[in-house]
């Protein structure tokens, strides 16, 4: 809950989910987030395994998504292969019309 305080102190506005950092997600960890107030979630792809995949893989990984998916990846380490291999995977779904959104816009 301390990152929550700090990113709410930062944006002026409260995380409004909750994502584990090893992906571990329980019924006792969702309902534990849940009664703090915010939703618990998880993902379906890792992209890049903490920044760690070249290139191609970051990208093979990437073209598996399929509308509903949840796509983590990491910006921390510029030098990794995440920025060539998001570059090269993501012209491919938006040209079949996909869009990519934030878990905020995505709730109705």
């Amino acid at each position: 809950m301390s990152n929550d305080s700090l990113l709410t102190e930062i944006t002026g506005k409260r995380p409004g989910f909750f994502r584990p950092g090893t992906a571990f997600l329980d019924d006792v960890a969702a309902e534990i987030s849940l009664a703090l107030g915010v939703i618990p979630t998880g993902l379906s792809i890792n992209a890049d395994a903490g920044a760690t995949y070249p290139a191609p893989v970051v990208a093979a990984k990437t073209a598996k998504a399929r509308p509903g998916d949840i796509i983590i990846s990491h910006g921390k380490h510029p030098g990794s292969g995440t920025a060539a291999g998001l570059s090269a995977a993501i012209p491919a779904p938006l040209d079949k019309g996909y869009a990519f959104t934030t878990l905020g816009t995505a709730l109705p």
